[in-house]
């Protein structure tokens, strides 16, 4: 059983580390981090559908975790699961929750779940050099870590959901950041990827 709760245990310490900045942010800065649009029928779609994805992980690793033989209920991908898999998917968990952790840290007080009312000062150096979403990378890395560890139909589409939604909501953000930050955020895009 220990085994079956490592995704789970990295998935909670995941939720926890986003959760413990954003309380920081509220305490020491004053600030609210949460500011989806509830208004706005696609970015409140598109946040409901990262909070299933996450839940359904949960939900998953929960039932995997007390219950390991269910997973041949799941639609187990064969030809992909095996000891490698689980170790490369335990790395790119790991990896993925660090450099998430470092980009919301890096963002300083700009960091923020949804998109703002008043535009953050622009955020081109540290992980961003890299990656104009580095959290966003970080957090499909650690879904694709969740998948190799247990190849199923259900992880397949919720990674692929996942997939899905972000790139929504970054093509919000980037339209946002055009609008707010113009030829700079032009500039900035010209010389990083959007993804790596």
């Amino acid at each position: 059983m220990t085994a079956s709760l490592t995704p789970l245990l990295l998935g909670l310490m995941f939720l926890a580390l986003t959760a413990a900045r954003g309380v920081w942010m509220r305490m020491a800065e004053g600030v609210n981090p949460y500011v989806i649009d509830h208004t706005d029928p696609l970015r409140r779609f598109v946040a409901h559908v990262l909070y299933a994805v996450v839940f359904g992980l949960l939900a998953y690793f929960a039932v995997l975790a007390w219950w390991p033989a269910a997973e041949t209920n799941f639609g187990v991908v064969t030809w992909i699961e095996g000891e490698a898999a689980r170790w490369t998917g335990i790395a790119l968990m790991t990896v993925g929750m660090a450099w998430t952790t470092y980009a919301q840290i890096s963002m300083g007080r700009s960091w923020r779940v949804g998109i703002p009312d008043v535009a953050p000062p622009l955020r081109t150096d540290g992980p961003f050099a890299v990656s104009r979403n580095p959290i966003y990378v970080g957090m499909l890395a650690f879904v694709c870590g969740m998948t190799l560890w247990s190849p199923s139909a259900v992880t397949i589409t919720l990674l692929t959901t996942a997939y899905v939604a972000i790139e929504v909501q970054i093509r919000g953000e980037e339209a946002f950041l055009r609008e707010m930050h113009g030829e700079a955020y032009r500039a900035y895009c010209a010389r990083v990827r959007r993804w790596l």
